[in-house]
């Protein structure tokens, strides 16, 4: 197995990272995973548009230049071999101190792992359950709107969903209404309207979110971004979540509460066809 580190392909056992990383030492970092079809990473430059911009915000002093990582990217799966997998870009501050000027540590690492991995399709036919979280976003926190490495509050929240026998677990914001969940975004179906949070509410904004909702523009069809309760969730018509791994894919229920008829419904299966199609190479969409 290869990975691509700090501009070489290398076998894995042949990389390391010091213990002194600031990625190691206080989550000073981030990631963008993206998935991999056809030996094609999807949705490639919005993934290292996202990477770019997450790092501008964490006041990285630099930036890989995206042309380089598309040519590891493109090294690292035909080395690997990988068709239907995923992919992923970390990218650290490296070695200095805590509470040293970040313009001045300039000797970032990044590395890239890919790997075969095909989907379970079940996850599409039979949908995924969640529970609702213990755990509050902050709103008003910076770290909610990038793929940083501290990634505790997905961990913690991930356990709770694991403790409760279902696969997600979502979180609500200070104010109680919905944010996103533990690894996606989250919409509804209410009445023909798309509805997904407001990016104000405290979550990540997605690739794939971003997807659906320029999908809906083009198409002419209602969406709207807005505060949306747990209530209003359990009440939908249907309901799905959106990731880079997965793409849309169905949640059918809630704290043990179906939504709808607690099956994949109609527009869910909609958006799963159109990004199969995007997945198989489909301009056109």
């Amino acid at each position: 197995m290869y990975i691509w580190f700090n501009g070489k392909l290398m076998d894995r056992q042949s990389a390391s990272l010091s213990l002194q990383d600031r990625g190691v030492l206080y989550g000073d970092g981030l990631f963008e995973t993206f998935r991999v079809e056809k030996g094609t990473p999807m949705l490639e430059d919005a993934h290292l548009n996202r990477l770019r911009q997450g790092a501008c915000l964490l006041r990285f002093a630099q930036v890989p230049e995206p042309e380089e990582l598309k040519r590891g990217i493109r090294e690292l799966l035909r080395a690997n071999r990988v068709r239907s997998g995923y992919l992923r870009i970390t990218l650290t501050r490296g070695i200095g101190g805590f509470g040293q000027p970040l313009h001045r540590l300039t000797d970032i690492s990044v590395w890239m792992e890919a790997r075969e991995h095909p989907l379970d399709l079940s996850r599409y036919e039979q949908g995924v359950q969640a529970v609702v979280t213990s755990i509050r976003r902050n709103p008003y926190s910076p770290l909610t709107r990038v793929k940083s490495l501290n990634y505790l509050e997905s961990v913690l929240a991930r356990d709770e969903a694991a403790e409760a026998g279902v696969e997600e677990g979502i979180f609500r914001t200070v104010d109680g209404d919905v944010s996103e969940t533990a690894s996606a975004n989250l919409f509804l179906v209410q009445d023909g309207c798309v509805v997904t949070p407001d990016v104000s509410r405290g979550l990540l904004p997605g690739i794939v979110r971003s997807w659906v909702l320029d999908t809906c523009t083009q198409r002419g069809w209602a969406w709207e971004t807005r505060a949306v309760s747990v209530e209003e969730l359990m009440k939908a018509d249907e309901a799905f979540l959106t990731n880079s791994t997965w793409g849309p894919f169905p949640l059918v229920a809630v704290d043990g509460r179906s939504i709808g008829s607690g099956k994949p419904g109609p527009v869910t299966r909609e958006w799963i066809s159109r990004w199969r199609k995007v997945a198989a190479g489909d301009s056109a969409e």
